[in-house]
C-alpha cells in the first residue's frame, strides 16, 4: 500500500540526466561507483553494460533510456548509481549526481495530470527551482510507492468583460498561403497571460509537454499549444504562458502560444471555412474566417480528454 511521503522517508540527490536536472530519491540507493568500472554491453538498450562484483555481475542501465529517451552513441554519464530493485541489484548511468539530503514533506506537489508523466509523480519545490521526483521502483515495477496530497480545488471565475470576447493567437503566414491561420481561444477561460520563465521540462514526456512551472501558490502542467495542435513548437523566446481553466477539467492548465495575442470583441462578421487546419485538425472546431485571418477554434475538452490521453 503506498505511503505518505515524510521528512524521515524523504532523501533526495540532484541529478542531472541528458542536462536535465532531477530530484531522484535515493532511499533504494546503496552506493555511487565510477562509470569507467562498467563493462560494455551493445545492442541492448537501455541497458549499457554490466558491473563485476564479488557476487556477480551487475546489469548498468542508462537512466535516460529507462525514462524513455531516445539512444544516443554518446556514454550517457560518468557516474553509475547502485540501486536495490525488485528484480535484485541495477547500476544506473547518469551525468551527475549530489550528495543526498532531506526533504520536507511540504516541498512535495502533485504531478500535474497534464503532464501524464510514466515516472514523475511529483515535483520538488527547492529554494531556487522546481525539480522533477523521481522514485527509481516505479521504473521497475510501474507503481508509485508513495502516495501524496491531491492538490487544493481550483475554480476559475472570469472577469464580466472577458464573457464576449476572444483571444486570437495569429501564427506565422508561410509563402504558399494566400491567407494566414490564427488560434482562438475564448477569453473567458484565460485566468492569466505569464511570462514563460521557470518552464521545468520533465524528461520521458510526449513532444508537445513543455514541462512545469509555479503559478502563484501551485505547480502547473505547460502544453506547448502549437506543437500539440501539429505545427512547430513556439520556442521559448517568442511565447508566453496562458494559464486557462477547460472545462471540467480539475486543475489550470498552462497553454505554451506565440506572443502575437489579440482580443476580439464578440459577436464578429465571419464567414464559415472550407480550409483544412494545417495541423491536427480533429483538435480544432470548424474553422471560420474573420477579416484576412482564417480562426481555427480550438477543441479545448479534448486537451483532458481523448486525444490528448491516447497521445
Amino acid at each position: 500500500m503506498p505511503v505518505v511521503a515524510t521528512a524521515k522517508q524523504s532523501r533526495v540527490s540532484l541529478c542531472r540526466v541528458r542536462g536535465q536536472s532531477i530530484a531522484l530519491d535515493i532511499t533504494c540507493v546503496r552506493g555511487v561507483e565510477r562509470a569507467e568500472r562498467m563493462v560494455p554491453v551493445a545492442e541492448q538498450w537501455p541497458q549499457v553494460g554490466s558491473l563485476p562484483t564479488r557476487t556477480g555481475d551487475i546489469p548498468v542501465f542508462s537512466l535516460a533510456g529507462l525514462l524513455g529517451l531516445p539512444e544516443t552513441d554518446a556514454r550517457d554519464g560518468t557516474q553509475l548509481l547502485l540501486a536495490d530493485t525488485p528484480g535484485g541489484p541495477v547500476g544506473l548511468l547518469i551525468e551527475q549526481t549530489s550528495q543526498g539530503s532531506g526533504v520536507a514533506p511540504e516541498a512535495f506537489l502533485r504531478m500535474p495530470e497534464i503532464v501524464r508523466s510514466p515516472h514523475f509523480s511529483a515535483v520538488v519545490r527547492t529554494q531556487s527551482a522546481l525539480l522533477p521526483w523521481l522514485d527509481l521502483v516505479s521504473i521497475f515495477t510501474g507503481q508509485f510507492t508513495r502516495e501524496l496530497p491531491a492538490p487544493a480545488s481550483w475554480r476559475h471565475r472570469s472577469a464580466a468583460t472577458a464573457q464576449n470576447r476572444l483571444m486570437v493567437i495569429s501564427l506565422p503566414k508561410s509563402a504558399a498561403e494566400e491567407r494566414a491561420w490564427a488560434i482562438g481561444l475564448p477569453a473567458a477561460v484565460v485566468a492569466e497571460l505569464v511570462e514563460p520563465e521557470g518552464i521545468v521540462p520533465v524528461p520521458g514526456t510526449a513532444d508537445f509537454v513543455a514541462g512545469v512551472r509555479s503559478w502563484h501558490d501551485r505547480v502547473i502542467g505547460v502544453i506547448d499549444l502549437c506543437a500539440w495542435l501539429g505545427l512547430p513548437a513556439v520556442g521559448g523566446g517568442k511565447s508566453l504562458v496562458a494559464v486557462v481553466a477547460v472545462p471540467g477539467g480539475a486543475e489550470p492548465i498552462g497553454l505554451l502560444i506565440p506572443r502575437s495575442v489579440r482580443m476580439l470583441k464578440l459577436p464578429i462578421p465571419n464567414l464559415s471555412s472550407e480550409r483544412v487546419f494545417p495541423g491536427t485538425a480533429e483538435r480544432t472546431v470548424v474553422p471560420v474566417e474573420v477579416g484576412d485571418e482564417t480562426i481555427g477554434l480550438i477543441d479545448l475538452t479534448s486537451l483532458t480528454h481523448g486525444t490528448l490521453a491516447s497521445s
